[in-house]
């Protein structure tokens, strides 16, 4: 099995940051969650496209990161992502940001995805199969 690993850099904004000009916590998930988009784009299945064409949607049901050190405005940091867990209805996402020039890890976690659908019957939302075209965007073989 391929393992696929989007890995962005930028650089730590004004806007990012508290008054004491280290990031704002909440912007880590916003990064994390924005890798995540864009490791599903580079597997050449979207989010958007699975919503779209197979109303399969991927919501958080579970999110944590460990925060090592802080990251400043003016820093530039990399937020690596891969799927590290694959399971029936769903898959768990790993995530590290790291300084770009040390490599001194900034925060380590994870996310938690279902995969889900609406029963056109009731309206509601409920968990549904991985889709096999999701496993083969990741070269994952499909469960036995």
């Amino acid at each position: 099995m391929t393992t696929l690993v989007c890995t962005r850099s930028r650089q730590v904004g004004f806007g990012d940051c508290d008054p004491a000009r280290i990031v704002f916590y909440p912007n880590y998930f916003k990064w994390c969650d924005e890798n995540t988009h864009a490791l599903f784009e580079q597997a050449g299945l979207s989010t958007l496209e699975l919503a779209d064409r197979m109303d399969v949607h991927v919501p958080i049901v579970d999110a944590h990161l460990e925060f090592r050190t802080p990251a400043k405005w003016g820093d530039d940091i990399e937020v690596r992502s891969e799927v590290t867990r694959w399971g029936s209805r769903s898959l768990t996402v790993s995530h590290r940001i790291s300084h770009a020039g040390s490599g001194a890890v900034i925060a380590e976690g994870h996310e938690a995805r279902v995969c889900v659908r609406t029963d056109p019957e009731t309206g509601k939302i409920g968990a549904c199969e991985v889709p096999a075209e999701l496993r083969d965007a990741f070269g994952v073989e499909a469960r036995g």
